[in-house]
């Protein structure tokens, strides 16, 4: 009986020594724990980048198509005009000064075009100007009208506009064109 008892205690033992994890796995585990958490922390941040540009892209897109629908909505002798009559943020007056038309309007031409400049506070940070998106809309207004296939009255609207916006890293530069034709007869 005496010898069941002792070794009944001597396998007991052993197994409470393999019971624990040795400083080894411990420090190995601090390491892949600590390696997937960075994993998940750049995700993160690539994460931000990325809806940050997405609604810098969102409002630029968005200032651009209101300027256009304005464009479309206006009295057509208006598009003739050197200077168009918009409004901005919150109805406040604001124009578009017109570029004299390239040969290609995709590349525009640096000694002709008007850039009218605009920033936009997307953080709602009043008095820091440097987190604001810089704005710049170059406006083409061509005349299309052709009597001899049909076309009467009609202008042809192109709004280029490129944004500038930090993402907190890099500067990052955007063009984009929109396009609209606007006759004499309101099309809607």
């Amino acid at each position: 009986m005496i010898g069941i008892k002792k070794h009944l205690t001597s396998e007991c033992s052993k197994t409470k020594l393999k019971a624990g994890f040795s400083l080894v796995e411990i420090m190995i585990s601090i390491g892949l724990l600590g390696f997937s958490g960075f994993g998940l922390l750049a995700g993160l941040l690539q994460s931000r980048q990325m809806t940050e540009a997405a609604i810098h892209q969102s409002t630029a897109l968005t200032i651009a198509q209101g300027y256009v629908e304005q464009i479309k909505n206006m009295e057509f002798d208006s598009l003739d005009e050197a200077t168009l009559p918009t409004l901005f943020h919150e109805g406040a007056a604001d124009t578009l000064t017109v570029s004299p038309t390239p040969a290609n309007p995709n590349l525009g031409d640096p000694n002709t075009d008007i850039p009218n400049s605009k920033s936009i506070d997307i953080n709602h940070t009043v008095n820091i100007d440097v987190d604001d998106m810089t704005m710049d809309i170059v406006v083409y207004v061509d005349d299309i009208t052709d009597g001899s296939s049909g076309i009467g009255e009609a202008r042809r609207v192109i709004l280029k506009y490129e944004y500038i916006y930090s993402d907190g890293y890099r500067t990052h530069t955007e063009k984009n064109i929109l396009y609209s034709v606007r006759s004499e007869v309101p099309t809607y």
